[in-house]
């Protein structure tokens, strides 16, 4: 049936799943008013209390480091923000301290030749809250996972289901498998307990629930999935990524709810080719735009990370800024992946300036004419222009 104009079509991706009597297939809610009201309003509706979450502000070796990452350059970076950030603040370790994704039990001995016992401890000593990144329910084919236990990987149609091309192919794993779920257990045991991490990173995680099953839809598994994550977390603080948004709600702590940030606006095209989840710096202010009525209710909301650095970067100094200033108002997660060490006394000035938006109160977004975030700072009003959005851009 063709849609009629300004109609509104919905549907459930239920198929596969088989039923034997009713099968609820979805609730609508329809409020109209204030952001507040509506946002407020629909939460109730779904029986979900607000989860507000404290600010976190840090530090994440990604964008900057990538895999390339060893004890010497964490540290480097560790001494740089104990001169930047503040006490309590998160410095998280992202991709590469592992052999391979999906051996999460063992450190990379070559890169981190004492473990990361001792570089958590050194993070506390800076007075930061250590976090690590992993993929709990994905491994590369190269894993000695993959290798010695093909039985835990989620099968469809009879075959492990195949990820995507990151390193060198990734396959999902099927949380229940009873050796798999005790595996990842053990895991986060090691993560938390062993190594005295305080915060997880957990990505890819959309990887739990692929496609629908005959018992279940790829919702409903999302959902356990999650509330799995959170039993083996406890009270230890999860930023989820690649995860779907629903399915998270109240479940972690903070929550990726956009792409990844890119080097660039809006991507190159070898890397809109090479990567299934679109990578683009517009992209995600868009989202944090967009998606900010979740944040202090579904969960903090995590806007990705900004720059103040000017090398390996292709981003303008307006970009940059808007990026950074957007992500302290909007957001709950407020991470850079600079090298705090290059940082002259401007930068270091500039990086305070922007901490100070985090502060700020009664923070509105206008769509009237250019978009602008309007919000109040010691009691006078500011406002941010959007320079490289425009209304009919983000409106169709």
């Amino acid at each position: 049936m063709t849609p009629m104009p300004e109609s509104l079509t919905l549907s459930r991706d239920c198929c596969g799943v088989r039923c034997n009597g009713e099968f609820h297939v979805f609730d609508l809610f329809y409020a109209e008013g204030a952001e507040k009201k509506v946002y407020d309003g629909w939460f109730a509706a779904m029986g979900l209390p607000k989860k507000p979450a404290e600010r976190i502000a840090g530090y994440s070796s990604w964008y900057n480091r990538y895999q390339d990452i060893d004890e010497k350059c964490i540290l480097s970076d560790l001494s740089g923000c104990a001169g930047v950030l503040s006490e309590g603040d998160v410095f998280q370790i992202d991709d590469g301290w592992e052999l391979a994704v999906g051996d999460w039990l063992t450190t990379d001995a070559k890169k981190f030749p004492k473990g990361l016992r001792g570089t958590a401890d050194k993070i506390h000593e800076k007075g930061f809250r250590a976090g690590l990144w992993l993929s709990p329910f994905v491994c590369q084919k190269d894993s000695e996972i993959f290798r010695r236990h093909k039985d835990w990987l989620l099968r469809v149609d009879g075959k492990p289901w195949y990820c995507g091309m990151n390193w060198g192919g990734f396959y999902a794993i099927d949380f229940d498998h009873p050796q798999a779920a005790q595996y990842l257990r053990d895991v986060f045991r090691r993560v938390f307990t062993d190594w005295g991490f305080d915060l997880v990173k957990l990505d890819f995680l959309y990887a739990a629930a692929p496609v629908n099953l005959p018992t279940e839809s790829r919702a409903k598994r999302m959902r356990r999935a999650m509330g799995f994550l959170r039993e083996m977390c406890g009270e230890h603080l999860i930023i989820g990524c690649g995860a779907p948004l629903m399915p998270a709600f109240g479940l972690v702590d903070y929550c990726r709810i956009g792409c990844d940030v890119g080097l660039d606006w809006d991507g190159s095209f070898i890397m809109k080719m090479a990567h299934r989840e679109r990578i683009s710096t517009k992209h995600s202010l868009e989202n944090t735009l967009f998606r900010r009525g979740l944040n202090g209710r579904a969960f903090g909301n995590d806007p990705d990370v900004f720059f103040l650095r000017s090398d390996n970067l292709k981003l303008s100094g307006g970009q940059k800024t808007m990026l950074a200033r957007a992500d302290a108002l909007l957001g709950s997660v407020f991470f850079t992946s600079d090298d705090m060490n290059a940082y002259d006394e401007e930068k270091r000035e500039t990086y305070r300036e922007l901490r100070r938006l985090l502060d700020a109160e009664n923070v509105r977004v206008r769509m009237d004419g250019m978009p602008r975030i309007e919000y109040t700072l010691d009691g006078e009003e500011q406002r941010l222009a959007l320079p490289f959005l425009t209304a009919d851009m983000l409106i169709p």
